[in-house]
């Protein structure tokens, strides 16, 4: 999405409100987050991984941006390369003054710069686990345009799942953003924390984008507690029957339950942990469709003391080690 020459990365829908300034960057558009079951109406609003990227010969800008709920940060990158962070309190709205470091980029060879995908032009302006508000870019007079094709990564993926896929708050940390760095694509984030259901509209709006070149689908988790064994089948399977329908020639990877606490109890989870990985793998099986790649969640999350002590979600170690082994999976087929 482009406005005012600002290209919005992973963001589906600019929202605004009659009394309310800003707008705020929205992963699923409304007709999709108010049919979301539960906890998911919430969490999809969130801008995880949302990014304002420009390009401007300013030496200074100055951003306004809000974050409305709850602390977190937003983290400034000149193409792949750390800028600085900016934490924000929950209500805050805030101006920043960022200058341009562009004369010790003048000092390095210039392809040591781009070995991210990114060209360090790039301004990129990215959001955490919160909802995050756009108000007002000022570059001084100087022209503002949306980075070209060339000055990002070439490939796009698209990946949904679970809390695990959309990731801690520092959204560079999460395992797809780690495997996304080795293997230099782009993200779009449209994990949902606690509430990865894959309604039947959501896999439409999945199947129906046209913005990404691959996607990844890590499924299960959220439904072992209180969705029957015959609803998951019937959803995950009608998922990857409109995602293969509607992109044939682009690589699906369907990624099995990760392991948890449950793959080493004997509790009701550990037997529904089980039914749905089979089912998954059913599904590849029987679906036969030769670009739809199995992936095991054990060869990804390969270490249990990677996990935080919730024995569910990794730790900041355990995303990189994830995004390091995935990373090598998909890359072959990349």
């Amino acid at each position: 999405m482009i406005r005012d020459g600002i290209y919005f990365h992973n963001v589906t829908e600019l929202e605004s409100f009659p009394y309310v300034e800003g707008l705020f960057l929205r992963r699923y558009p409304r007709e999709i987050r108010h049919i979301l079951d539960g906890h998911g109406r919430v969490v999809s609003e969130e801008a995880t991984g949302c990014e304002l990227r420009f390009v401007t010969s300013s030496k200074q800008i100055r951003i306004t941006l809000g974050i409305p709920e709850k602390d977190s940060a937003i983290r400034i990158y000149k193409g792949g390369m750390f800028h600085s962070e900016h934490r924000f309190a929950a209500g805050s709205r805030r101006t920043l003054l960022l200058e341009e470091p562009a004369a010790k980029f003048g000092m390095v060879n210039r392809k040591h710069l781009l070995q991210s995908g990114f060209a360090p032009e790039v301004w990129r302006v990215c959001f955490g686990r919160s909802v995050g508000i756009f108000y007002d870019l000022n570059t001084f007079g100087h022209e503002v345009r949306p980075p070209r094709k060339e000055e990002m990564p070439r490939l796009r993926w698209l990946a949904y799942g679970s809390s695990i896929t959309h990731g801690p708050d520092n959204a560079s940390l999460s395992y797809v953003s780690q495997a996304a760095r080795r293997l230099k694509v782009d993200v779009l984030n449209a994990g949902l924390s606690g509430s990865c259901l894959f309604e039947r509209e959501t896999a439409e709006f999945l199947a129906n984008r046209d913005d990404w070149d691959f996607a990844s689908f890590e499924l299960g988790i959220n439904m072992r507690d209180d969705r029957p064994e015959d609803v998951f089948r019937s959803r995950s399977r009608y998922l990857l029957e409109q995602v293969i329908a509607r992109h044939p020639d682009k690589h699906l990877f369907l990624i099995t339950i990760y392991p948890n606490f449950a793959t080493f109890a004997d509790t009701n989870a550990t037997r529904m942990d089980r039914r749905f990985n089979e089912i998954l793998r059913s599904h590849a099986e029987e679906l036969n469709h030769p670009n739809l790649h199995l992936i095991e969640g054990d060869t990804v999350m390969t270490d249990m003391s990677a996990m935080t002590c919730d024995l569910v979600h990794p730790s900041e170690y355990g995303h990189m080690v994830m995004g390091e082994n995935l990373a090598k999976q998909m890359g072959p087929y990349l």
